[in-house]
């Protein structure tokens, strides 16, 4: 599954896609765009949330597409029946334990070559599955999806067009309202859990200036926002609404001493971790662009050193914010704070209302009839009279009730959809509820990197990040520091097989922000966290590859392999602790780029994926500075093992996991 759940990727879908995958049970059929042919389901799950858990099928369709001639190999590996057609011919078929057999050597001229991948999973419902090529000069690795197209067919666009619906009803908090008669069961999409931010204590943390603008046009406010216009500001009744329901807001107060505000003359400084961290990425300093959050409404927003205490813990008032926690020091959170006020003081969106003044009494009133209380844990108003879910997926949503475009009643909350979201729902609608209480963990990593919006720092599947093109526009903020132009390479891990590359157990403290030693400490940027649905998340991109979600596997090491390994990393070796530290021992010189300690390697890199990286750095990773020590199998260092590379890195691999390290 690709670009998640964007209209962009709706429409791009059109012109191109990676493969088309087709799920069957029982003569129900699911259409889906996938990166690759890979799966991982385990017993008792679905393989797509439009499915059932149980035996199913699955076929992908597409081409490969060749940039030169190769001759290649191709095998599977997982379990199950699966076999591969190329070019309208079967060359492979095993049933069973997958992955012992391979492939006569193919001749493939450049250019596209049709490919079918049939799948059958065990009878209990388990699926595994990968696909991987080899040549004589390249070892057995995954496809990646960059190799692979296809032209979207209508069941595909309409697979997806549901997928897109599916994340709008849930983002839209549709079935706060609307909940299932009997609930989601023990296993729903885990989006249905999340829940709007509380705003208990909002008194203390925001101006009532601000509140009322937001309740009154949330969107003008935040282009991109899912918050519904509740009010009308242009009838006297709906400024009235709004004045006294952020009047009751304003006055739900913890009471704690208020944090000091933030010395303006941080600013400067605040400036540089503005652009150290990248925050242009997903911020922008107007009100104009749907795709990035506003920051001009900030100073006109936060209650002084209120804005350093959301910078240090965003999700303590909302755990699904997509505000990540950077874990800012003290210093970084005040530098920050002052910067962004500084820059935003003056800038408010002007919306021109004249807001009567407003009345603590007549809000709770108006906050229990806009059943505030049904999305917003602690307010007035609890779950309405509504349809159930199930009632609610018998109607036309064309016609009436909230994503309809016709229906006009004043009790309907103005849903403020991105363009693509009505047609999503609409064709979600036709699919029915059941969806929303079963899930797919690949799928639910690839919703989270659309909504936690991962590409906007890290490149994936060959396209750029966003912060390629926009970092420069903040440059100057950092002009002023000499030493930022003399650091080391400050790229950042592509996305494109995060799941295959790290065991699971890592990428979920990464994501819960739980690393004890970042990885990459020379960066300016660092990786945030997201604790909401780390476990979750990182399941899902094991799975995405077809891995099995697991922590480290133990090595059991041949001492004399890991001492030629130790000798091949030093610098009678291929001096890999030149640019490499381990444990305390920093690198000898590492001038012009940064480089992982080995020391984390146990902890954090699949074997598999290891060799795939030695064996060619820049076929995973195009922008790598780290070196090529083979070609073809063929070793620089033709005195160590017979010059066989693979035999060479194996050994460094045992020594990555010995007491000599």
């Amino acid at each position: 599954m690709l670009r998640f759940l964007s209209l962009s990727f709706c429409l791009i879908v059109a012109a191109r896609a990676e493969l088309i995958a087709t799920f069957n049970q029982g003569g129900e059929t699911d259409t889906r765009i996938d990166r690759m042919a890979a799966l991982s389901v385990p017993a008792g799950q679905p393989p797509t949330p439009f499915l059932d858990a149980g035996k199913f099928d699955t076929e992908w369709k597409g081409s490969i597409e060749l940039k030169e001639r190769k001759r290649l190999y191709f095998s599977f590996e997982g379990i199950g029946k699966a076999a591969l057609t190329l070019g309208g011919e079967e060359i492979l078929t095993e049933e069973g334990t997958l992955g012992t057999a391979k492939t006569k050597r193919l001749r493939l001229n450049p250019g596209l070559h049709e490919i079918r991948v049939s799948y059958r999973s065990a009878e209990d419902g388990s699926g595994s599955l990968r696909l991987y090529w080899e040549e004589e000069g390249m070892p057995r690795q995954t496809i990646p999806p960059t190799a692979f197209t296809a032209a979207a067919t209508d069941d595909a666009k309409l697979g997806e067009l549901r997928r897109h619906g599916r994340m709008a009803f849930t983002q839209q908090h549709c079935a706060k309202c609307h909940a299932p008669e009997g609930g989601f069961g023990p296993s729903p999409m885990p989006e249905t859990g999340e829940i709007a931010p509380i705003l208990a204590g909002i008194g203390d943390r925001v101006a009532e200036s601000w509140l009322r603008d937001w309740i009154a046009d949330p969107k003008a406010m935040k282009p991109g926002t899912k918050m519904p216009n509740l009010v009308d500001p242009k009838t006297p009744e709906g400024l009235q609404k709004a004045a006294d329901l952020a009047a009751f807001l304003a006055a739900s107060k913890f009471g704690a001493p208020a944090p000091p505000a933030p010395d303006p003359a941080l600013a400067k400084a605040g400036g540089v971790v503005f652009h150290e961290l990248g925050c242009v990425a997903c911020h922008d300093q107007a009100a104009g662009d749907a795709s990035r959050v506003p920051l001009n409404n900030v100073a006109a927003k936060y209650l002084p050193g209120q804005l350093v205490a959301f910078l240090k813990k965003p999700e303590a008032y909302h755990p699904f914010t997509g505000m990540p926690n950077f874990k800012l020091t003290d210093d970084e959170a005040a530098s920050l704070a002052a910067y962004l006020t500084a820059s935003s003081q003056g800038k408010d969106t002007k919306l021109g209302y004249a807001f009567p003044a407003g009345d603590v009494t007549r809000g709770a009133e108006v906050a229990a009839s806009l059943h505030c209380g049904t999305c917003h844990p602690g307010l007035p108003g609890g779950v309405p009279s509504a349809p159930t879910l199930e009632k609610v997926f018998k109607a036309d949503w064309a016609e009436k009730g909230c994503v309809s475009d016709k229906d006009k009643r004043p009790t309907l909350p103005v849903m403020n959809l991105a363009e693509g979201d009505r047609e999503g729902l609409l064709a979600f609608s036709k699919a029915g509820p059941n969806s929303l209480k079963k899930d797919s963990a690949s799928e639910f990593a690839g919703r989270q990197i659309s909504s936690k919006n991962c590409t906007a720092c890290h490149a994936m599947d060959g396209n750029a990040s966003s912060l390629d093109s926009l970092h420069a526009s903040t440059a100057g903020l950092a002009a002023h520091v000499k030493e930022l132009n003399e650091r080391v390479d400050q790229s950042r891990p592509a996305l494109t097989f995060v799941g295959e590359m790290l065991f699971s157990t890592y990428i979920e403290s990464m994501l819960a922000g739980t690393v004890e030693e970042r990885p990459r400490p020379w960066l300016g940027t660092r990786m945030p966290a997201f604790p909401a649905h780390a476990k979750t998340m990182a399941a899902g991109l094991s799975r995405v590859h077809g891995f099995e979600p697991c922590p480290p596997v133990k090595v059991e090491v041949d001492p004399a392999l890991a001492e030629i390994g130790k000798k091949l990393v030093s610098a009678e070796g291929f001096g890999c602790t030149t640019c490499h530290g381990i444990g305390a021992q920093p690198p000898t010189a590492a001038f012009e780029v940064g480089a992982v300690n080995f020391a984390l390697t146990p902890g954090r890199l699949r074997e598999e994926f290891y060799h795939r990286w030695m064996d060619n750095p820049a076929s995973v990773t195009p922008s790598s500075k780290m070196p090529r020590y083979s070609e073809g199998n063929d070793s620089q260092r033709t005195d160590v093992l017979e010059g066989d590379a693979r035999k060479q890195y194996q050994a460094i691999w045992q020594w990555l996991h010995s007491d000599q390290r």
